[in-house]
């Protein structure tokens, strides 16, 4: 409660809100809180009082932190390497820095090995170092909701070209970071990769959320990223990684049918043709599609194209 009464003046109804207990056992708290000798104040608003201490109050006391939390906070850093030198793991180390600066003894002996207990396997990476200016604007815009006039490069393109854009969320997918929002130039909800943004302007206007909208329901309509309209997916995985299928869901909508020689058939609803086409050719013998007939088509056709890489020449 002292943490939230040192960010921001709140009224009894809101601190009973927050921490779920009734106004009179606030208002006992804060009667504690002043009996402690911290500068707590009262100002009289219309209608409610507003209870506030200093901001940035330094006589908070100190957080308390278990050996396990801390190890938490490492294992999310360290599943973030991929964006080593943008704001967001300089935020993050920076919090971790002022957890472990204030942590008993018996916490404190257990940090070296706390570092080295999380490490991430190799994967194909991009480097964010560069965007760091572009994120430091973007996550203000996030933030306060603010348009962003943005200049996007597309893949085999050399100039870029300018969007202006209402961003909604930021999406980590597949190590890699994309910006959702409304493009007031396609008049759409478009996605952008971030590091494909050429440089990004932060504008004074402010723009409303769509009440109605919300990434999960909009992602579940999605194999990836690719906005499509959905289709019932149904393939046929192999007795040898049938129990990947069970063990994991890949997709919210996912179902299994177990066959008789320990295959499985997995059913979903999705759209994403070219990232259903390439899922399904990474498991290659392992994997038949059963339907749409277009996914079909799409992995026979990458099939027939990949064997002719491989046929002797003539």
């Amino acid at each position: 409660m002292m943490r939230m009464l040192a960010s921001r003046a709140c009224t009894l109804k809101e601190l009973a809100l927050e921490f779920e207990v009734s106004p009179r056992q606030v208002h006992r708290d804060l009667g504690e809180i002043e009996a402690e000798g911290h500068p707590l104040t009262a100002l009289d608003e219309p209608g409610e009082k507003l209870w506030q201490l200093p901001l940035g109050y330094k006589g908070l006391p100190q957080i308390a932190i278990s050996p396990y939390e801390l190890m938490s906070l490492h294992m999310g850093k360290s599943h973030l390497a991929y964006l080593n030198s943008t704001p967001f793991v300089d935020d993050l180390d920076s919090v971790i820095a002022k957890v472990e600066a204030g942590l008993p003894a018996k916490v404190a002996n257990h940090l070296e090995r706390i570092s080295r207990v999380f490490a991430p396997m190799q994967v194909p990476v991009r480097s964010y170092g560069k965007q760091k200016e572009v994120l430091n604007h973007l996550r203000k815009a996030l933030l306060l909701q603010r348009t962003v006039i943005l200049d996007h490069c597309k893949p085999g393109f050399d100039k870029p070209v300018a969007h202006r854009v209402d961003p909604y969320v930021l999406l980590l997918y597949q190590c890699g970071l994309y910006v959702a929002g409304y493009s007031h130039r396609a008049k759409a909800l478009r996605m952008f990769a971030i590091e494909r943004i050429r440089g990004l302007d932060l504008s004074e206007h402010r723009f409303e959320m769509p009440a109605d909208f919300s990434w999960e329901s909009q992602s579940g309509r999605l194999f990836g990223l690719i906005e499509e309209p959905s289709k019932t997916v149904r393939i046929w995985f192999s007795p040898d990684v049938a129990y990947l299928m069970k063990e994991r869901q890949w997709h919210p909508t996912q179902s299994l049918k177990q066959q008789k020689d320990r295959s499985v058939v997995v059913t979903f609803q999705a759209g994403g043709l070219d990232e259903m086409t390439s899922w399904v050719l990474s498991w290659g013998a392992d994997a038949k599609v059963l339907s749409p007939p277009e996914l079909i088509e799409s992995v026979r056709s990458r099939l027939e194209a990949a064997r002719k890489q491989y046929s002797p020449s003539k």
